[in-house]
């Protein structure tokens, strides 16, 4: 009996560029689709898998191509998983496998950068529950990933910069003295000479090891 032609979808992979800045805190980076569906709309960048390609190229190809994000500016990539709800691409049926790239607050060429607190972003396809998904993943490996703690933070933070993160992610304010203890106790963290006032009281930062 032959084999049945089976109509195969299409594979995407699509990307969730997050920085985090000590003023506007974590922000989520977008940029501005070219072509139909959704042209002239914001929406994760984002691109067709090619028939040879590896899914780590073809994720830093969609932050080249389509937001202008080099290779030298991600500090971290992951994969977050897939997505395949039968809707979530008008043109065909088709399954994303995302990422989740942390870059600084000014990389990108053609990044649009949005604060999270500023809350869905109402994106095209199902960008923003990949956005969810990928918020849920920083969140439950803060601190203990220090690969993805570390692109966030940056080299060196300071302790306030460090609680607003957590902050945002978590949505509660760290108790001061517990979280000042819980860095203090980090194996990847040592504390560095404070040269910095705040209020009278010198200001902690802290360094990855």
């Amino acid at each position: 009996m032959p084999d049945l032609v089976r109509d195969q979808p299409l594979i995407a992979i699509d990307v969730v560029p997050l920085a985090f800045d000590r003023v506007a805190g974590l922000l989520i980076g977008t940029a501005t689709r070219a072509f139909d569906p959704f042209a002239g709309s914001e929406a994760l960048p984002g691109v067709l898998l090619g028939p040879s390609e590896l899914l780590v190229a073809a994720a830093s190809r969609a932050l080249d191509a389509k937001a202008g994000i080099r290779a030298a500016e991600v500090r971290h990539l992951a994969q977050l998983g897939a997505f395949d709800g039968p809707g979530r691409d008008p043109r065909s049926r088709a399954i994303s496998v995302a990422f989740v790239a942390v870059t600084g607050p000014d990389a990108g060429s053609a990044t649009l950068w949005t604060p999270a607190a500023s809350g869905a972003l109402d994106l095209p396809f199902d960008h923003d529950a990949i956005i969810a998904v990928a918020r849920e993943h920083v969140r439950t490996r803060l601190w203990s990933d220090v690969p993805l703690t570390r692109a966030l933070t940056g080299d060196t933070f300071s302790t306030a910069a460090g609680s607003a993160l957590e902050a945002e992610l978590t949505g509660l304010k760290p108790h001061a003295g517990n979280f000042h203890r819980g860095l203090s106790k980090h194996p990847g963290l040592e504390r560095l000479d404070s040269t910095a006032a705040t209020g009278g009281r010198p200001a902690t930062s802290w360094r990855w090891r």
